[in-house]
């Protein structure tokens, strides 16, 4: 294994192997910087591209395929126990100001929430507290349009 001393990600004529990995969670970016550490390969970040030296390359293939794999494990968990499924809020008839206390509310509690309109998607593992949340405010009168 070369020294991380041996290789420098800056060096624009170091031998270095790029990973897009644009499309992995913030958490799955953070789980791969763990694993190439406990691996004692040398690495770095370019934004969202891992950096590793091209001499560790396939050490590195190979982390980044377990890594791919468990997150894959994980998402087939998620469905198996309904923890993934998605909850949908119609919330046309909920004033703006409502709309902004709800999402003030949801973003103290740290619950991931997105607008499609006027339907709110929430996951399904945080529905009770987003039923809470709108009846404060007094939302009795919401429809769940779909869940998946």
């Amino acid at each position: 294994m070369p020294d991380v001393g041996e290789w420098n990600p800056r060096d624009p004529d170091a031998d270095t192997v790029r990973y897009d990995l644009s499309e992995w969670s913030v958490d799955e970016r953070a789980d791969a910087t763990e694993a190439f550490a406990e691996a004692e390969i040398a690495h770095a970040w370019d934004g969202s591209e891992l950096l590793v030296s091209a001499a560790d390359e396939s050490r590195a293939d190979a982390v980044l395929d377990e890594l791919e794999d468990s997150f894959d494990d994980d998402e087939d968990d998620e469905d198996d126990d309904g923890a993934s499924g998605l909850t949908e809020y119609d919330l046309e008839d909920l004033s703006d100001s409502d709309r902004a206390r709800l999402t003030e509310m949801l973003d103290t509690l740290d619950i991931g929430y997105r607008w499609e309109g006027d339907v709110m998607v929430v996951q399904e593992a945080h529905e009770d507290v987003v039923e809470s949340c709108l009846r404060t405010i007094d939302g009795r009168d919401v429809e769940i349009v779909e869940e998946d």
